[in-house]
């Protein structure tokens, strides 16, 4: 095909083309697709079979820099929003003057900040370069957590938690779209832990931070003052390496060579949901707005931060209204980090071992859903201390289950506005549940907190719902796409290597060929994997539920 002749129409012959010509206004449509499309065209690829050997030697090379950066970047906006839960047990209410249900608020206006600052996250994401973009705003965010210090007034730390929750607004859908940018969505479960469960881990860092500065003996800074000032510092320091190394994709990266490039937009194309587009497309927030999914995923996503909102804010005075002293309650809170880390990465290791994802969800949330009843209808005192310290440690289960529900939305989302739309879609309302946990604790009496546990049983029964409803649509859309794909007599079967091993990949291709030979077509899973299509418009796409 001459390079002058190529038009939006027969796009699908992209990875084909060896050259363009951007002056050219038909090849201009070219140009405002994937980044991916574009680095084949411009470096006069197509598209190849990469071995499993290649496959395995740039995946570790991308692990080894990009895990550490996100893991050591997620685990400081959680020790960041969560310093005032670390500080309630030594005295932060008092030493701040703080009176009635001005600590819950303290929390919440956080994710009031985060969901202001929602719509300008989902315009950067799909237009800016993710690494500047989020390294950015890391810096800036942990600038406030570093000014909180200096507080000892509610207006002083509203307005600093407040700007802290508009900087941490970018942190959660950048991690969700860069896992879908570089790991295939076989790999992509294990990753998504990776990173949020450093929530697990801040919890336990946080506690031994907590507790031996809870020990030093000052006059001159107040506990809540040494804790946000140790944790502010931890994270400028970490800010200003993260903003030299994250890269912005597969694309630019630096640690790449030209053929690593190309191997790992090779890896990520089964997954069939580009890499990064440089447009925002109103066309796919529309789509994200009529589809089912979006409104399950919320059925999800926002009774699971409900729990996670109360507790993450108020477990530490739950576990101290049990009988717990300040410090007896600061080492339980590294309990819950714990479950969450042990069974965050097993859950991970089950995803990528048995590729589904909803029967995983399920058990953990079915667990946390025996906690919360545990500890609602338990009868309170001394002698029910031990049962009732079990309960709640069952209900940190579901914690266990964020990253798996992103992971699930992540691997089910295509197009780039798309995904930068439905990742603020879930930062929305987990900031707008997290929002409101807190606020059923404030609203109860203590240290029982009856009401708000009832909340909890709730949400986590809706969950359960939703989740049961999610897989099913799921499994019918795949259904759909197969009836899809034999009306325009291409094959009704494909095999979605993005979920499989790479060492499966060869043998794999074999069967496809032999599913193409019998449909007499060439249909290929990836064919349309870096024209920006969503997953909706592409009927090659594979549902994983």
């Amino acid at each position: 095909m001459n390079e002058k002749e190529v038009s939006a129409p027969v796009v699908t012959h992209l990875e084909a083309m060896t050259s363009i010509d951007s002056t050219d206004p038909k090849v201009r449509d070219v140009t405002n697709l994937d980044a991916a499309a574009r680095f084949i065209v411009e470096h006069g690829e197509t598209a190849t079979e990469i071995t499993a050997e290649e496959s395995a030697a740039v995946r570790r090379k991308i692990d080894k820099r990009l895990m550490p950066l996100m893991a050591i970047m997620y685990l400081n906006q959680q020790l960041d929003k969560s310093a005032i839960s670390f500080s309630s047990v030594f005295n932060f209410q008092k030493d701040t003057g703080l009176h009635g249900t001005q600590f819950a608020w303290l929390s919440t206006i956080v994710y009031i900040g985060a969901l202001i600052g929602q719509p300008l996250a989902v315009y950067a994401l799909a237009r800016l370069p993710v690494g500047y973009y989020v390294s950015a705003n890391y810096v800036a965010w942990s600038i406030c957590m570093l000014c909180m210090t200096a507080c000892t007034s509610f207006t002083g730390l509203a307005a600093l938690r407040f700007l802290l929750g508009l900087f941490e607004a970018s942190i959660a859908p950048t991690m969700m779209i860069v896992t879908a940018m570089w790991w295939t969505r076989r790999e992509q479960g294990f990753r998504s832990q990776w990173w949020y469960l450093q929530n697990g881990f801040s919890s336990i860092f946080g506690s031994l931070l907590t507790y031996g500065l809870g020990h030093i003996d000052n006059s001159v800074l107040k506990p809540y003052q040494r804790i946000f000032l140790a944790i502010g510092l931890i994270s400028f320091c970490c800010s200003i390496p993260n903003a030299l190394l994250f890269p912005n994709s597969p694309v630019t990266a630096k640690f790449l060579n030209e053929n690593e490039k190309r191997i790992a937009l090779e890896r990520v194309r089964y997954n069939q949901t580009g890499v990064q587009g440089q447009h925002f497309k109103w066309e796919h927030v529309r789509e994200v707005a009529l589809d089912p999914k979006t409104y399950l995923l919320i059925g999800i996503i926002l009774p699971k931060a409900i729990t996670a909102g109360g507790l993450g804010t108020f477990g530490p005075l739950v576990l101290q209204g049990l009988g717990y002293n300040q410090f007896q309650t600061t080492l339980f809170n590294m309990i819950p980090g714990a479950i969450q880390i042990v069974f965050g990465f097993f859950a991970g290791w089950w995803m990528t071992k048995y590729k589904y994802k909803s029967p995983m969800l399920m058990l953990l949330v079915v667990i946390s859903l025996a906690g919360s009843i545990g500890m609602y209808i338990s009868p309170r005192g001394e002698q029910y201390r031990p049962q009732l310290l079990a309960f709640y440690m069952l209900l940190q289960f579901s914690g266990s289950a964020a990253p798996l529900v992103f992971a699930w939305a992540n691997t089910n989302t295509a197009g780039s506005t798309k995904k930068a739309t439905i990742a603020s879609v879930e930062w929305t309302f987990v900031c707008i549940g997290n929002a409101i946990g807190p606020q059923l604790f404030a609203h109860d009496v203590g240290p029982y907190y009856f009401i708000a546990l009832r909340s909890q049983v709730i949400s986590l029964s809706v969950i359960i719902l939703c989740v049961v409803a999610m897989a099913t649509w799921l499994h019918m859309l795949n259904k759909r796409n197969a009836r899809r794909r034999a009306a325009r007599g291409a094959s009704e079967n494909l095999v979605d290597l993005s979920l499989e091993a790479e060492s499966k990949w060869a043998e794999l291709r074999e069967k496809q060929l032999e599913f193409n030979t019998t449909a007499g077509t060439t249909t290929q899973i990836g064919e349309q994997a870096f024209l920006d299509l969503t997953d909706l418009e592409n009927d090659t796409f594979i549902y994983s539920f």
